[in-house]
């Protein structure tokens, strides 16, 4: 019987042991041998990434590995942060709402982990996401960023409140004189409401002010009139639309909005709008707004471009055709900007892809080092999470990407996929790809 209770209490510690070993080292994981491109940093090569707790903690070479981590073997292959898509709706259930004007409505409630998007995203090496409201609307709803691993919507979440989508694209049947002008109704009514609110409060204030300064007949007559405004200001906020409301955070600058521009001429439209109502915006740009690259570069804002990068135009009055390099006219005017993959319906397959719009724009004059930010960090600044992702650097989330060979290179794969420190993508272990490449080699 002792020998028993103590094979017992032997076996029972032993497994412990192996579980907690097991537990600790899946918190550490070392990505060792290949080259690393942080990003933020010159490429190290034969470098190591060390990621615990699914944060970032070193990044170089000669690193000191833990005992208990999991280690890739990383040689021969390219080690870099995962990609950033700065607008996307693919993620959802549905793009749009059918009512165009719908800004309470938030993302979240659409966004779907079990859609084939996510899965195509960790093949693509792409890690974070703002998935936006569609083009076809006018005031669409609220956006939020999200990493592309996870089961679950609200273990995905990078940033909630990350922007709302107003669209200058005329919807249905209205005009473009109707759409703008109930757009800039629908803004307007919450700006009074921003402008009334805080009126009420310097009223407020100052009653209190006089009530310091000991005017006690003043201080009661003012307090009588500040609880009056008091109960107005909840009874006109209970009859406050929903619509109204939730402008109210864009008018007072704590949304930003993704403004859809189709054509050239709504960027002077859509700066027009930023600066009456004092909006924080990124632009998000349609094919036709390169001939507006200048305006657009005056206004200093974050730039989105459209996916289809490359083009022939024709003068309507010489009927002259020309190539039209879309990344090449921004860059011309100095222009910071994120790339857009097309929407799976596009019969061009290459702008489906993030690392294709980089690399055309490559291919036009844009240097190689300037490409890969437009793919990681620089979508991340422009969304307020750079903090946390877009390049390899200590502290940073572990998002972070293997790949066969030179990034911007026809050819390359996506080896493996981690998000927040955790291997949610391996190529040898692709059903779908194996499936659709048959027996051929995946190189």
């Amino acid at each position: 019987m002792l020998y028993q209770t103590i094979f017992k209490s032997s076996l029972a510690v032993a497994i412990a042991i192996t579980l907690f070993s097991s537990a600790e080292a899946q918190n550490s994981l070392a990505i060792k041998g290949g080259k690393v491109i942080p990003v933020a940093g010159e490429a190290i090569e034969n470098g190591t990434v060390l990621i615990r707790d699914g944060k970032i903690a070193a990044v170089g070479t000669d690193l000191t590995i833990p005992v208990d981590a999991q280690i890739i073997d990383a040689t021969g292959k390219v080690v870099m942060p995962g990609f950033v898509e700065a607008h996307s709706s693919e993620g959802l259930s549905q793009a749009n709402e059918t009512n165009p004007n719908v800004p309470y409505v938030s993302v979240m409630d659409g966004i779907d982990p079990m859609r084939p998007y996510f899965d195509s995203a960790r093949r693509n090496g792409v890690t974070s996401v703002a998935v936006v409201p569609g083009n076809s609307t006018m005031i669409g709803g609220q956006a939020a960023i999200i990493k592309t691993g996870g089961d679950f919507v609200d273990y995905m979440v990078l940033k909630r409140d990350a922007g709302m989508k107003i669209s200058l694209r005329p919807t249905g049947q209205t005009s473009r004189m109707g759409h703008l002008a109930a757009l800039r109704k629908a803004l307007g009514d919450a700006k009074r409401k921003v402008e009334s609110a805080a009126k009420k409060e310097s009223d407020a204030k100052k009653a209190g002010d006089a009530k310091k300064e000991g005017d006690k007949a003043k201080d009661e007559g003012k307090s009588n009139d500040a609880a009056s405004s008091k109960t107005a200001t909840k009874a006109t906020s209970e009859t406050d639309s929903e619509l109204t409301k939730a402008l109210m955070k864009v008018v007072s600058g704590k949304l930003p909005v993704f403004i859809y521009c189709d054509k050239a001429m709504d960027v002077a439209y859509a700066t027009q709008l930023i600066d009456q109502f004092k909006m924080q915006a990124i632009l998000v740009l349609g094919r036709d707004c390169h001939k507006a690259a200048k305006q657009v570069a005056a206004t200093g804002l974050p730039v989105i471009l459209d996916s289809q990068m490359v083009f022939w135009d024709k003068d309507p009055r010489t009927d002259e055709e020309k190539k039209i390099v879309v990344s090449e006219s921004f860059r011309d005017q100095d222009v910071p900007f994120a790339f857009q993959v097309a929407r799976s319906s596009n019969k061009t397959l290459g702008n489906n892809y993030l690392w294709y719009q980089a690399a055309t724009a490559v291919k036009y004059g844009m240097p190689k080092d300037e490409a890969l930010k437009a793919l990681t960090l620089v979508p991340a600044e422009f969304l307020g999470v750079d903090q946390f992702v877009g390049s390899l650097e200590k502290g940073k989330d572990g998002d972070v990407i293997i790949l066969t060979g030179d990034p911007l290179k026809n050819g390359t794969w996506v080896e493996t996929t981690i998000v927040n420190g955790e291997v949610v993508y391996k190529r040898d272990e692709d059903e779908k790809l194996k499936l659709l490449l048959g027996k051929t080699d995946q190189r």
